[in-house]
This record gives structure tokens, C-alpha cells and sequence, in this order.
């Protein structure tokens, strides 16, 4: 009797994931994307007093900001992602809080939360919006990034695990109860995965359904025909796209 193969299912403080994340980003122009846009967006606030960066991972994005702004206030509820955002961020300030958690006394111009709702269920989100939101300053802005619904990888996701992501549709529920000292809106920015071989391709893919739960991880040889059938070029690379979705909410003047 042969055993299947399954995907690796990774755990964030892991040599295998942090493997597999480096590899993403060597292929992908998501995180140059990201930072122009965001970029853009923080030269058209007009306060840079406090920046809270709600899930601030390593820190790595959360760097690209804090000289722009008086104080940094970094939220990361994983104890080995925190190590390293503290050394990267030495001036933050760190919580190991989850936004639901989290007590923030100061109103903030410019929060983030980078591709952090993936991993908050579903029925939390609009919770979620709403208390980052109760954390705007008059005139301040937060933005929320996801992967588009329609990308080749939640296409994947959807594909092997039943679920995909939908920003839009949380902006559009959002915007119907918004206060009208709000503005709602969604920016979607193109951003694709580009490897020379079937391995990196195969490891990006594995590293993109990690973003779920995997309590029964698709088999190798399925995810590995799919990146075949679905992202393989005429020149023998790979090529599939991780567009991202910015839901941006402004807070009018007072």
C-alpha cells in the first residue's frame, strides 16, 4: 500500500517556511508593487504623527515607514516573528497583540494591515475593520492589502481548498454602515510570480495554500499538475499572478 505525498504544511517560525517565503519573494514583484503603492498614499497624508502597522510580521514592511512618522506602533501576536521585528524596528513600540486585543490610547494617521486577513476567520473581519478604524485620527487613512479574488493563486486556493478571499465585498459591506466622516475605496494593483523552473514554482504554490489551515493538505502530485496545466509559459517558465486588493478608509477632517 503506497502512502500519498502531501504539500508541506508549514509553521511560521519554521527554517521550511521562512525557506519558502524568501523564495516568493525572489520571484515576485508583489513587495515593489506594494511599496510604491503604499508609498504614494503615505506622501498624501497630511499628518505623519503615529503609524500603527496592525500584524507587523518581521517587520520588513513596517520598516519602510517608521522615519516618515513621530512613533511607530507595531502589532505582532507571534513571539518569533516579534525577535525579528524588534530588531528591524528598534524605535517601534511592539505589542504581541491581536487587533482585537489591543489597547490603543492614541489616534493613529496611518495604519496598516498587510495581508494579515488571512488569518483572522472570516465572521471577525468586519470586528476587525472596525476597531482599526476607531483608531483614526481626523484625516488619517488605513489600508487593509489582500491578494485580488480573481488572482491565479486564490484561484488555486479556491481550486484545492474551497475558500478564497474577498476584499471587495468586505468594502462594499463596510461602506453600506460607514459613518459619513468616511471614505471608502478599493485600489487593485498587478503584481505576478515569475520562476525559471517547475521547483520554484512548485514552492511558491505550496507556500500560497499555506495561507489556510491545511488539516488535510492537497496531494504533491496534484498541486504540482496544476502548476503545470495552469501556469507554465510556451518558454518552459512559470508565470501566474498575486495581484493585490488596497481597501482604503479615510477619515474626513473633523
Amino acid at each position: 500500500m503506497t502512502t500519498t505525498q502531501r504539500i508541506q504544511v508549514f509553521d511560521s517560525s519554521s527554517q521550511a517556511y521562512h525557506k519558502a517565503f524568501q523564495t516568493f519573494l525572489d520571484h515576485t514583484d508583489q513587495k515593489t508593487r506594494a511599496r510604491e503603492t503604499l508609498g504614494r498614499k503615505v506622501a498624501g497624508l497630511t499628518h505623519k504623527r503615529i503609524f500603527i502597522d496592525a500584524g507587523a510580521g518581521n517587520g520588513k514592511v513596517t520598516a519602510w515607514f517608521t522615519d516618515s512618522f513621530q512613533q511607530t506602533l507595531a502589532m505582532e501576536p507571534n513571539p518569533s516573528l516579534r525577535q525579528e521585528l524588534a530588531t528591524v524596528c528598534p524605535r517601534a513600540k511592539i505589542l504581541p497583540d491581536i487587533i482585537l486585543e489591543a489597547k490603543v490610547s492614541d489616534k493613529a494617521d496611518f495604519i496598516l494591515a498587510s495581508h494579515v486577513f488571512y488569518y483572522i476567520p472570516g465572521p471577525e473581519w468586519m470586528a476587525n475593520l472596525d476597531r482599526m478604524v476607531s483608531w483614526l485620527a481626523p484625516q488619517g487613512t488605513l489600508i487593509v492589502i489582500l491578494q485580488n479574488s480573481q488572482s491565479d493563486c486564490m484561484q488555486m486556493l479556491r481550486h484545492f481548498l474551497k475558500r478564497a478571499f474577498d476584499l471587495k465585498q468586505l468594502a462594499g459591506a463596510f461602506e453600506e454602515k460607514a459613518a459619513d466622516d468616511l471614505e471608502v475605496s478599493v485600489e487593485t494593483v498587478p503584481s505576478r510570480i515569475s520562476t525559471p523552473d517547475l521547483d520554484k514554482a512548485y514552492s511558491v504554490a505550496e507556500f500560497m495554500l499555506n495561507l489556510l489551515p491545511l488539516p488535510e493538505p492537497p496531494a504533491s502530485a496534484e498541486v504540482c499538475g496544476y502548476v503545470q496545466k495552469h501556469f507554465k509559459a510556451k518558454d518552459g517558465s512559470f508565470r501566474f499572478s498575486c495581484t493585490q486588493d488596497f481597501l482604503q478608509i479615510r477619515r474626513r477632517p473633523a
